[in-house]
């Protein structure tokens, strides 16, 4: 149940992480606050030490900072100031993170995040790397991204050096710009998204996005009213294109 008067609608969720068809283990971390109808995934970053450490930390330490942050805004539920509240977390474990752990020179410690809050009549979202927000409006036919990914594939398709069919298999997709853990100040995301009755919105690690390309998502968020058949198909479709990554997904539906 959310605490009283924070959303405007009834929700429901589904969540699940996969480790994928071929890593040994599992980086990929769901945080789902329902209480504060707050929800992320963070993916450890590979080929780091510490990669799953990092998100898993971030789980642990993002649920007591929302909380800190719903008592700040419950007042005024103003979508602008959490949005700063967000970016403002975010920093918050970014900066430890890089302060306690990465401040040597030697990068061991590092994931991305990707969550949504929702408010009032409005899903805000905070972004650092290439775990993706995307919304479904009831009446859209396509999913639209509302993130931006923080990696050198999407500078280079902002600048026309690649498309955006072309960024997807690029190498430079694999380069982050920004993440958990990065060189402090960090650098977070924030958008702001109005929300209807029947809207959907998909919260993913690049292990579901990198396998399965928008068209096939639309398809599969609108294939079930159950949330979890949702997210169980998912994760079958991203493993069914290759699964080479770990998979983590939040799908949340909008009622009246």
């Amino acid at each position: 149940m959310t605490q009283e008067g924070i959303f405007h609608h009834s929700f429901q969720y589904a969540s699940k992480v996969d480790m994928g068809a071929k890593r040994a283990s599992n980086q990929d971390e769901v945080i789902c606050c329902p209480e504060y109808a707050f929800f992320a995934v963070a993916d450890g970053m590979g080929g780091l030490y510490g990669g799953g450490e990092t998100s898993a930390m971030i789980a642990k330490v993002l649920p007591g900072l929302i909380g800190q942050a719903y008592e700040n805004i419950k007042k005024d539920l103003c979508p602008e100031r959490a949005a700063e509240l967000l970016k403002e977390q975010a920093r918050l474990i970014s900066d430890n993170i890089y302060e306690k752990m990465n401040r040597g020179g030697n990068f061991d410690y590092g994931a991305t995040l990707c969550g949504v809050w929702l408010m009032g009549s409005h899903a805000i979202f905070v972004n650092m790397g290439d775990s993706r927000g995307y919304w479904l409006g009831c009446y859209e036919r396509h999913i639209r991204q509302i993130t931006k990914d923080h990696n050198v594939a999407a500078e280079l398709v902002a600048s026309g050096e690649l498309s955006l069919e072309e960024a997807r298999y690029h190498s430079s997709s694999a380069m982050l710009t920004r993440f958990m853990g990065m060189n402090s100040p960090a650098l977070p995301d924030a958008f702001i998204q109005e929300l209807k009755t029947g809207d959907i919105i998909l919260l993913c690690s690049d292990g579901l996005h990198g396998m399965v390309d928008d068209e096939h998502l639309t398809r599969l968020l609108r294939g079930s009213k159950n949330p979890d058949l949702v997210v169980n198909r998912l994760i079958d479709e991203a493993n069914g294109a290759g699964g080479k990554d770990n998979i983590s997904a939040v799908y949340i539906k909008i009622l009246p």
